[in-house]
């Protein structure tokens, strides 16, 4: 990923992602907005911690520096599902001024329509962004270890080639910054959620620092599994960013101690 600074706010892009003419796509970092205390500054989560016109400000500045507008915004109420929406024109903006009008129960969002901003919002879960150049079909994810095991990426991906016709080796993926494995200490019944879930994790699991407790690698389950669903490695790109170990820079609930705020990663076709 590369680092861009915009009217003092910062987002990231994918280098697999960034040179196709007609897409935007982003993923924002904590600075340039007006949020203050532990949602400082570009949370863009509303929630009882913070003002929703300060998140509205943040969610209007990141718009601005990255070159589309607000309206353009289209949430799914996350709730760690692996339900997948396919996004229509009517469906353009939902979540984007207010939490309220979020598409239900929704973790991830595809469209082929021109100017809908498919936005998913992440402190440690994964954010995973997917573009097919040849059909021009896009796709944002939120994946947390339940989304993981559930296997909504490649889910994601097969509604993709189902709903659109598209093939998967066409598919390009940018697996955003996320608690890494470093961090991210589970018990015993996370472990057999993800046997049961994604068989075989050997490479996805390490033993922990305390008795009892394993290193789920969460970047790799994800990127396993869209292999897996015919998408080709070279165009998997991993972040490889720890959000807890970079807590300075993306929000993070387990660096941040649960006080904190959500980053945004975005993707849109221009024309």
């Amino acid at each position: 990923m590369i680092r861009v600074e915009r009217d003092k706010v910062t987002f990231y892009q994918f280098l697999g992602l960034r040179s196709f003419p007609g897409l935007s796509h982003f993923v924002s970092g904590r600075e340039g907005g007006v949020s203050v205390g532990g949602q400082a500054a570009l949370n863009l989560g509303f929630m009882d911690e913070d003002r929703d016109d300060r998140v509205l400000t943040n969610r209007m500045l990141l718009a601005e520096a990255v070159g589309c507008s607000v309206d353009n915004f289209t949430f799914g109420e996350q709730k760690h599902t692996t339900h997948v929406e396919v996004v229509t024109r009517a469906q353009r903006g939902r979540g984007g001024r207010e939490k309220a009008t979020r598409l239900p129960s929704t973790d991830a969002l595809i469209t082929r329509e021109t100017g809908v901003c498919l936005m998913v919002l992440a402190a440690d879960c994964v954010p995973v962004l997917m573009y097919d150049s040849r059909m021009r079909v896009i796709a944002a994810v939120h994946a947390g270890w339940r989304g993981t095991v559930g296997r909504i990426a490649a889910q994601t991906v097969e509604r993709m080639r189902d709903e659109f016709g598209c093939d998967t080796r066409d598919v390009i993926v940018g697996i955003g910054p996320s608690i890494g494995p470093c961090c991210f200490e589970v018990g015993e019944e996370v472990v057999e959620a993800a046997r049961e879930g994604l068989g075989n994790l050997e490479g996805l699991v390490e033993t922990g620092k305390q008795p009892g407790k394993y290193q789920l690698n969460l970047w790799e389950a994800n990127r396993r599994q869209l292999r897996q669903v015919g998408v080709e490695d070279a165009r998997i790109e991993v972040a490889g960013i720890c959000t807890v170990c970079h807590h300075d820079h993306f929000y993070s609930y387990r660096g941040d101690r649960g006080n904190t705020g959500r980053f945004g990663a975005g993707i849109m076709l221009n024309i």
